[in-house]
């Protein structure tokens, strides 16, 4: 017997859903999860059969296939490179044994493919996603999901969890969800099936509750309509900061410069106390400009800037090196000073700076120390650059200080 026929012949164990509980650990809204399970599977662990339910994807059993098979599936109209709602033709409604046996077919051409090419039971989870649910086969993750509709909700816990969407979930994010779940190809469809089965479930509206609840934590790397809406808010207050709803680091310098303006913990991350602190600040861009329109080198040096640190160093080696190279111009006139240290001065000043001279000795073969001086001097004037502009990125909000 088949390892299909073998799953064929199951039935599903039924038993009662610890769909609360869960909801009730990770603070998530227990209806917005029965939503997606209905939606998904309308919320039945098996067919009237008691077998599970399941979906064969031919665009995913040609992505799973090794690349030699893949052109005789496709003949015989089990595989084709992309979803197309063609691809469900002839399969019949949930519980079919068109279903089924496509599968079989399937499996005859590869069976780990076919069995990563299915969705499976209530919360319709892609076979390929078996390790995000705990397991360690794709089969023993199937024979699972076909045996028990405990095992199918604590397949969907997991896999929610290991796709990192209990922000989403939490703040009623339907397309994000949908996305990870039903694929990118689909959003619009489902998620306006899981706002209306949640409507029925509750009488609520989505759109409604997920405006009412507190912004999610936004921080580098996210995108969407709310990051839009903080760089829109940060440059009505007179913070530069681009509004294209990706949190890139022109806005976390915005956000940095805010929080360390209104005493917040300076960590670039907008969570509920800065939320709070941008709806209560007074968009008075004249005056905050000012505030730092009048910031000095030395404001940055006594707020304790590493950046003016390291280049007050290289300012402090430049001036060192065009000092000596100026002064010992025939090489000798140092070495006749009984100060030893003198020497010994010259000789670190060369060691640090023995990247830069070395262009310059081309130049002067014949004349170390004037080729030393030279170096020196641009040493000297890097360090005077990089705290102008550490200043003018200060002045102009898009840094800290």
């Amino acid at each position: 017997m088949s390892m299909t026929q073998s799953l064929r012949d199951l039935r599903v164990e039924l038993s009662d859903s610890d769909l609360s509980s869960f909801a009730q650990k990770y603070g998530f809204d227990e209806h917005f999860l029965q939503a997606i399970l209905n939606v998904e599977s309308k919320g039945e662990a098996a067919d009237s059969q008691g077998r599970m339910l399941l979906l064969p994807e031919k665009h995913v059993f040609w992505r799973e296939l090794p690349k030699p098979l893949r052109k005789k599936a496709r003949s015989l109209g089990l595989a084709t490179p992309k979803w197309s709602r063609s691809n469900y033709k002839g399969l019949g409604d949930n519980g079919s044994d068109l279903r089924w046996d496509r599968l079989e077919d399937m499996a005859d051409v590869n069976e780990e493919a076919a069995l990563k090419s299915c969705s499976y039971a209530k919360p319709q989870i892609m076979g390929f996603n078996y390790e995000l649910c705990g397991f360690d086969s794709v089969r023993d993750f199937v024979i699972s999901l076909g045996s028990s509709e405990e095992a199918q909700d604590l397949a969907f816990f997991a896999f929610l969890l290991a796709r990192g969407l209990g922000d989403e979930i939490r703040r009623y994010d339907v397309e994000a969800v949908v996305r990870v779940y039903n694929g990118p190809g689909q959003v619009k469809r489902y998620s306006e099936e899981v706002r209306s089965e949640y409507r029925h479930l509750t009488g609520r509206d989505l759109f409604e509750i997920r405006a009412s609840r507190t912004l999610r934590m936004l921080r580098l790397g996210s995108c969407g309509y709310q990051v839009k809406a903080l760089q829109e808010r940060l440059s009505e207050l007179g913070y530069t900061c681009k509004p294209d709803g990706d949190f890139g680091p022109g806005t976390r310098k915005a956000v940095l410069a805010f929080q360390a303006d209104n005493g917040l913990a300076v960590d670039g991350k907008v969570g509920d106390a800065t939320h709070e602190a941008l709806e209560r600040a007074n968009p008075a861009v004249s005056i905050l400009k000012e505030a730092r329109a009048d910031l000095t080198v030395k404001d940055l040096r006594a707020g304790g800037s590493q950046t003016v640190k390291q280049a007050d160093r290289l300012t402090v080696l430049g001036g060192g090196a065009l000092a000596v190279g100026g002064l010992s111009e025939a090489g000798d006139l140092l070495s006749d000073l009984p100060f030893t240290q003198n020497l010994s001065l010259i000789q670190d000043l060369m060691m640090q700076v023995q990247g830069l001279i070395e262009p310059f000795s081309a130049l002067f073969v014949s004349n170390k120390w004037l080729a030393l001086a030279a170096a020196g001097g641009a040493v000297a004037y890097l360090g005077w650059k990089i705290k102008q502009r550490r200043l003018e990125d200060a002045r102009s909000w898009r840094h800290v200080g």
